[in-house]
């Protein structure tokens, strides 16, 4: 019984110091001898005072952020480096004057400056798209339906028709709209790596991606559909 009263006490107490210390913040800046007096167990099991304790825990902080700045300095100069890219792609684009001269333009541009490993072009008619004269487009419709690019795995029908024979060394994909004035179509992106595109990855550069080669396939010969 007596034993309960005690720890009730020094429960009581406890709880009073810390409502003293809460009031009172500059508690330890008025008494600075006591940081070197008191001692906290560390995770090494050795005791440490106060004060070093802090420090260390400003250290770790420190360190912390110093982590998310090298993150996100690392996150801006990789958006540096793809807005100069698509940059460089849509003055080699405009360049062209020949529905050819785009297609090998940007096959070549994605295969050296985005390290895309399959590159593959589809272009149909609008007939095609909806389901009248053309069921390998089927896999497709609410990607059709959607006209937002889809990134990830795809199914073996899917990358079948779009990579053909290199199908089987793509083990993720993106797909963009080619959607203008006479033009629909899929611009399919593949690589042997499966993380390289992924449904959590942000599309804003592929949507920009595909308005870029949507709007340079408008101004130059149609192919034949």
């Amino acid at each position: 019984m007596s034993s309960q009263a005690d720890q009730l006490t020094q429960d009581d107490t406890e709880q009073l110091v810390i409502k003293h210390l809460r009031a009172n913040p500059d508690f330890f800046i008025r008494h600075p001898s006591l940081l070197k007096e008191l001692e906290v167990s560390h995770s090494s099991g050795d005791a440490v005072s106060l004060i070093e304790r802090q420090v260390q825990s400003l250290r770790d902080q420190t360190e912390s952020y110093r982590k998310k700045l090298d993150e996100l300095v690392a996150i801006a100069r990789e958006n540096e480096q793809l807005n100069n890219r698509l940059h460089n792609l849509t003055l080699t684009l405009l360049d062209a004057v020949e529905f050819d001269e785009v297609i090998n333009a940007l096959e070549d541009k994605l295969h050296d400056d985005f390290q895309a490993e399959a590159v593959e072009l589809h272009l149909f008619s609008h007939a095609e798209a909806e389901g009248e004269t053309n069921p390998d487009l089927d896999g497709f419709r609410d990607f059709l339906n959607t006209c937002e690019p889809v990134c990830g795995r795809l199914s073996q029908a899917q990358l079948t028709y779009l990579f053909s024979t290199q199908a089987e060394d793509v083990q993720s994909a993106a797909m963009i709209p080619i959607q203008g004035e006479g033009i629909l179509g899929i611009l399919a992106i593949g690589s042997r790596d499966e993380h390289r595109f992924h449904p959590g990855m942000g599309t804003d550069y592929l949507a920009r991606l595909g308005e870029i080669v949507s709007k340079t396939l408008e101004v130059v010969s149609e192919p034949g559909f």
